[in-house]
């Protein structure tokens, strides 16, 4: 099936950080709707409740921290183009490390799973949502449902390790706010950080419960440590860089 940013033709943005959106039924449920405001990162005050219904009623990723619904687009900085949800690079990067990391954890033995972007993961006490580019679950699944309105929404609560592939629209994001509140998660044991145009990446892995040890990597022959293995930068960007 064709990821997002292959069903949208490249379309040239009018490039703005932010806007808010003052009302919630204004808010795009499409992702056409979406690109065609051309903006990089869009913002909306919300109810917890409200962000509920829009993440089932959109076809596209949302975020919700801080009474705010979040929502970033990719966009080519040479272009101006406007490439969706993700640029193809990004795409092979997380579809690298599904791969990756489902060998590597496989030779720790049975009880990992290792899952996509559509995952929506809930950091329960705080009411905040997000979805990461990869999450590995360690053991059952724990979900938590929340119900309005006749209606259901559930998300994971347990992640063991996740992964964030960086793009201009969402590094800043996810290297401040999505980090501080994935070490809010109790289950998660580390987070990874992934550049897409050039060898980087780093990594937070969980010391004790409020504890973190931090590696950069910047080189090809640089290995990211998971669950007493390593997985090798070269590995990750092999025939994509």
């Amino acid at each position: 099936m064709p990821t997002a940013s292959e069903r949208q033709p490249a379309k040239l943005a009018a490039v703005r950080t932010s806007e808010p959106f003052r009302k919630r039924r204004h808010w795009p449920k499409t992702l056409e709707a979406r690109i065609g405001l051309g903006l990089r990162e869009l913002r909306a005050p919300a109810t917890f409740e409200e962000y509920l219904a829009l993440s089932e009623d959109c076809n596209y990723r949302i975020h919700y921290r801080d009474g705010q619904v979040i929502s970033f687009l990719e966009i080519d900085e040479q272009t101006n183009a406007i490439m969706g949800e993700a640029s193809v690079k990004h795409e092979l990067i997380v579809a690298r490390m599904i791969s990756l990391l489902t060998e590597t954890l496989g030779k720790a033995g049975p009880g990992f799973q290792v899952l996509g972007s559509n995952v929506r993961l809930f950091i329960a006490e705080n009411r905040k949502g997000c979805n990461a580019d990869v999450t590995v679950v360690k053991g059952k699944v724990e979900q938590k449902t929340y119900k309005f309105n006749r209606r259901a929404v559930s998300g994971i609560t347990n992640p063991w390790l996740g992964v964030e592939v960086l793009s201009d629209s969402t590094r800043e994001f996810d290297l401040s706010d999505k980090l501080s509140d994935y070490k809010q998660i109790p289950s998660l044991q580390q987070v990874i950080f992934i550049e897409q145009e050039e060898a980087w990446a780093s990594t937070y892995i969980r010391v004790s419960p409020k504890e973190w040890r931090n590696l950069d990597l910047t080189s090809p022959e640089d290995q990211i440590p998971v669950q007493g293995d390593n997985i090798p930068l070269q590995r990750v960007y092999e025939h994509i860089l």
